[in-house]
């Protein structure tokens, strides 16, 4: 529970401050690389360790039933990544990332997505406290903050984009986080009552983080072309094959 809130805390601050700057630089330098280490460290870590848990057919099966219904929601229900495809909406459309208002807005909808996008970051974090003895469960914890972090960056840049002002940015910013400690703190809650329930939710979990991954080089893609997406996301997933085989040689 502790590093939840260390986590949940370092998270908030790092939204909370690039709200007040609205910085996008550093976004979109990370969230590449950062698609890139959750790629790896899925492919190379958390797969092979479900699998060694549940066997392969069940976890494959798990992961692609999964990622089809995640891809059919985004497109066609909800962005799953509300920050992303707000993001990629500006660019597309041609806007200033330092103009205040381009016809986007923080409504409703798009709030009410962020939170549920959120709420399930806080409960993937959580899954090596809610799950202490499965090794998959703490590969996932590290690969979501990992994630959260440079989306943290994300998040309080659009806050600052589409909001009327600041304080509308910054109500915005401690709204969705506390969605990601609310998905944490339930998580935690679940594997207190039910170890096996929590660590059942890391097929899905992975599939997310898998989902995130694809979704960021996809889009990257389309804003600056295959080759760079590839330079971008390679670093991340041959660094994760790497060090997955060196843990693994240390293991023996």
């Amino acid at each position: 529970m502790n590093a939840l809130a260390a986590i949940c805390t370092v998270a908030t601050l790092i939204a909370l401050a690039s709200t007040l700057w609205a910085d996008s630089s550093l976004q979109h330098r990370a969230l590449p690389w950062t698609a890139g280490v959750l790629l790896g460290v899925s492919i190379f870590w958390i797969v092979p360790e479900m699998a060694e848990d549940q066997g392969w057919i069940a976890t494959l099966a798990g992961i692609f039933i999964s990622l089809l219904l995640l891809g059919w929601v985004d497109r066609y229900v909800c962005p799953i990544c509300p920050f992303c495809a707000a993001g990629l909406r500006l660019k597309k459309a041609g806007y200033a990332m330092d103009s205040c208002k381009n016809g986007i807005t923080v409504g409703w909808p798009l709030l009410t997505v962020a939170c549920i996008h959120t709420f399930f970051d806080g409960w993937t974090i959580a899954l090596s406290t809610a799950a202490r003895h499965s090794a998959s469960a703490l590969a996932l914890s590290w690969s979501a903050t990992a994630h959260k972090l440079p989306e943290s960056v994300t998040i309080g840049v659009l806050a600052a984009r589409l909001t009327s002002g600041r304080k509308s940015a910054l109500s915005v910013v401690l709204l969705i986080q506390a969605a990601m400690a609310a998905g944490g703190v339930l998580a935690v809650w679940a594997g207190s009552l039910n170890a096996r329930l929590a660590e059942v939710t890391t097929i899905p979990a992975c599939a997310f983080l898998l989902f995130f991954g694809l979704l960021t080089v996809h889009q990257e893609w389309q804003i600056n072309g295959r080759r760079a997406a590839i330079r971008a996301a390679l670093p991340g997933v041959l660094g994760s094959g790497l060090a997955a085989w060196a843990i693994a040689l240390f293991a023996r």
